[in-house]
């Protein structure tokens, strides 16, 4: 439940676009930071961007393709973005995402976990309650010390059977 409700904090953000950065939202390739307050959402006009929020109650970021968002000692942290992004998360209370194909998410050192990814992505999920992934694709997940052994949660697009790799991870389509 959870899961949806961050989601659904992400797509307020895509919504609102409220950004904290002084010209009204990143430009393609920038850089861009929100710390110290209350909330934040960062918009990218463009691919490519470098966000990233810390020290604050509530941060999100929405981005095209190929950004990297990394956002940690936040309560509440969402973010939206397509193709090829790497996003971070850690030191937080929550965090959700939803991303496209080639997606690499991290989250760690926090209580709940929930992102949905598109194809060939990969999500890291380590020293957390619980993590909830839902796959829109082929993808892989890696868990570790989530929970009491059974707080990784991960569903495969129409019904497809969830494969324990031999590398430890869990992947809907082949290892």
């Amino acid at each position: 439940m959870r899961f949806y409700a961050l989601s659904l904090l992400t797509l307020l953000a895509a919504v609102g676009l409220a950004s904290c950065w002084n010209s009204g939202a990143c430009v393609e390739g920038d850089a861009c930071e929100c710390s110290q307050g209350d909330e934040c959402y960062l918009g990218c006009d463009g691919d490519g961007c470098d966000q990233r929020c810390y020290q604050m109650d509530r941060c999100g970021a929405v981005c095209e393709h190929e950004c990297s968002f990394e956002c940690f000692d936040v309560d509440e942290c969402s973010a939206s973005c397509g193709d090829d992004c790497d996003l971070e998360c850690h030191n937080t209370r929550e965090c959700g995402a939803i991303c496209d194909r080639g997606c690499r998410y991290e989250c760690h050192d926090t209580s709940v976990c929930g992102v949905s990814v598109g194809s060939s992505s990969v999500v890291t999920c380590r020293n957390v309650d619980t993590c909830t992934v839902e796959c829109r694709g082929s993808c892989k997940v890696f868990c570790e010390n989530v929970g009491n052994g059974n707080q990784c949660r991960v569903t495969c697009p129409d019904g497809d059977a969830l494969v324990m790799c031999p590398d430890g991870s869990r992947a809907c389509g082949a290892c």
